[in-house]
């Protein structure tokens, strides 16, 4: 070998060895320009998919305020459905003890009629002073049922003579055990 072929030579590796190191640092370069593509696109999928999760969660909480507020209108409602049942409850009670008390008043009144026409209790036979065979004042079906209850009530007929006083609280008696059942 020559002594100019020698630096010629040495010039060609390096050449060479410089186009090797320029083709990999080119490889490098691209490989690291696809890494940034695929982080690029990853960054995109991932702000869109935050994107969708905070309309997801903006929409959540706007059904959860939704049902919140749903929810306390219900209570609002059925507290004043309660209170309307106990109202309507008191209003039956009411009517019923109104219909009680005209009930024994005329129950009372018939009893002091009968009392009145049979002149004195000491006369009055067993069958005038059972309450049983009295006719009805008003005549309601309502009467008739209590009539039946003041009948089952003094069913047994009282002894042939007794003392006007004992007939008078038998008969009182009667009148408030009709009254309790």
């Amino acid at each position: 070998m020559t002594t100019t072929a020698q630096p010629l030579d040495r010039r060609r590796k390096k050449a060479g060895a410089a186009g090797a190191a320029a083709d990999r640092a080119r490889t490098a370069v691209t490989d690291i320009d696809h890494q940034l593509e695929t982080i690029d696109s990853l960054s995109e999928q991932h702000r869109q998919a935050l994107r969708r999760a905070a309309d997801e969660t903006a929409r959540l909480k706007q059904a959860l305020k939704a049902a919140g507020k749903r929810r306390a209108e219900l209570v609002k409602e059925r507290k004043k459905a309660v209170a309307k049942a106990e109202k309507a409850r008191d209003r039956a009670r009411s009517a019923e003890t109104r219909y009680d008390k005209e009930v024994l008043a005329a129950l009372i009144q018939r009893e002091k009629e009968r009392d009145r026409s049979s002149g004195s209790p000491a006369t009055a036979s067993p069958a005038t002073a059972s309450p049983a065979t009295a006719s009805p004042a008003s005549g309601s079906p309502a009467d008739d049922g209590v009539r039946e209850s003041t009948s089952r009530a003094v069913a047994d007929p009282p002894p042939e003579r007794e003392l006007p006083t004992k007939t008078t609280a038998r008969r009182t008696a009667a009148r408030r055990t009709a009254a309790r059942t």
